[in-house]
């Protein structure tokens, strides 16, 4: 990854604000075949600030202790001096993200809630899903686009302007920024990684989450890599980035829950996300930020034969308030369903059953996303979706399909 990136980065990265002494320290010790938990708190209770942030974070429901933490030490011995260390790790960071956040160019509360929901799904795929140290993925999750808070310190307007444009392009942004810079966000985020002297599985997972091949199985990468694609499917917050990519090669992490448990989880997360703010102390919202609908708006059929695209289209439509239920080419399907808003189909669907549908007037959509795409525009769809299952006559047919990049 290093032999990619500009010497102008690590030159940019200098000269942003280093890690608190303390937390540097911590890092250090980490490192060490055995850690002694008195010295890690010493260590802590040496930096005020980090104390007072370390407590209020411990003492929240984000950590479930069933009874009040006084003191480091005791949040030591009941959550574990890894997890206090991570926790160090990321109030630190989120505070220097913080103030590097007042040069964003759109509304920085939206930038954080997607970050800091990235680092919660995470986290709850490491714990649902046994694969990888689950603390270690929320600061990963935290800090997967800090690279482009390191872009903008050192482009200034001109990356400011990039982000505007990257929201009217048919390519990811990620995309342009190596047109553009000859580096993307990704890649700084790593250079930034090296320089703090982060753990190399957390500055692995800052490089690898806009990986053209999936991370390894099994590592925060992966992890980083899955819960940022769902979080932007969902609609939470913004990245700066309306595109998502369907992932080829193994199954996502995600994919190995069951879709019933997959929404509950993401249910508890957005219960989790305004506490988790106030804990954390992210910036002020502007406006209030859209969160998940609380009734369903419909129920959608998808006849798809690619499994990337009803993972996508799953999502996307429950974040929407739709219900959505796969229907295959055999099994007995009812089109005088209660609220059945359309068909979402490709070439693979039965001339009988699509002829079933549209002599209920039931539209059937087709052309959603063409063959081959790899990164899709979410922002295109979800307009597309709205048009097409609320005013199925002003449908054009001849509308290109969702913007797409392809192979």
């Amino acid at each position: 990854m290093s032999a990619s990136i500009p010497e102008y980065i690590y030159e940019s990265v200098r000269s942003l604000p280093p890690l608190p002494a303390a937390v540097e320290r911590l890092l250090a010790m980490s490192r060490e075949p055995e850690v002694d938990f008195r010295k890690v708190s010493q260590v802590i209770e040496s930096d005020p600030a980090l104390t007072a942030r370390i407590l209020r974070a411990a003492n929240s429901a984000f950590y479930g202790v069933s009874r009040r933490v006084q003191t480091v030490r005791q949040a030591i011995v009941l959550l574990g001096h890894e997890v206090i260390i991570n926790l160090a790790l990321g109030v630190s960071v989120l505070n220097l993200k913080r103030n590097l956040l007042k040069q964003w160019p759109g509304d920085p509360a939206a930038f954080w809630r997607h970050s800091l929901s990235v680092a919660l799904l995470a986290r709850e795929l490491a714990r649902q899903l046994k694969l990888a140290d689950s603390e270690g993925a929320f600061v990963a999750g935290l800090l997967h686009d800090i690279g482009k808070l390191v872009l903008l310190s050192h482009h200034g307007v001109v990356y400011a302007q990039a982000l505007l444009a990257a929201r009217q392009s048919p390519d990811p942004l990620f995309l342009l920024e190596r047109e553009l810079f000859d580096v993307d966000h990704a890649a700084a985020g790593y250079a930034l990684c090296q320089h703090w002297n982060l753990p190399e599985a957390l500055a692995q997972a800052v490089a690898e989450h806009h990986a053209e091949e999936p991370p390894a199985s099994g590592t925060i990468a992966e992890l980083v890599y899955d819960a940022n694609e769902l979080i932007k499917r969902l609609g939470l917050g913004d990245s700066g980035n309306a595109f998502t990519t369907l992932q080829t090669g193994p199954l996502p992490p995600h994919r190995r829950l069951t879709f019933d448990r997959l929404r509950e989880l993401i249910k508890q997360l957005v219960k989790e996300l305004e506490h988790t703010e106030a804990i954390l102390e992210g910036p002020s919202h502007r406006e209030a930020l859209p969160t998940l609908p609380s009734r369903s708006r419909g129920l959608v059929h998808l006849h798809l034969r690619d499994p990337q695209l009803v993972d996508l289209l799953r999502i996307v439509l429950w974040a929407m308030g739709y219900d959505a239920l796969v229907v295959g080419d055999t099994e007995s399907v009812s089109v005088s369903a209660p609220r059945l808003l359309g068909l979402i189909a490709d070439e693979s669907v039965p001339a009988t059953r699509r002829f079933a549908y549209e002599q209920r007037g039931i539209p059937v959509i087709t052309d959603l996303i063409p063959p081959h795409t790899v990164h899709v525009d979410l922002s295109a769809l979800r307009r597309r979706l709205i048009q097409a299952l609320n005013h199925p006559a002003a449908v054009d047919a001849s509308q290109s399909p969702v913007i797409a990049h392809k192979q």
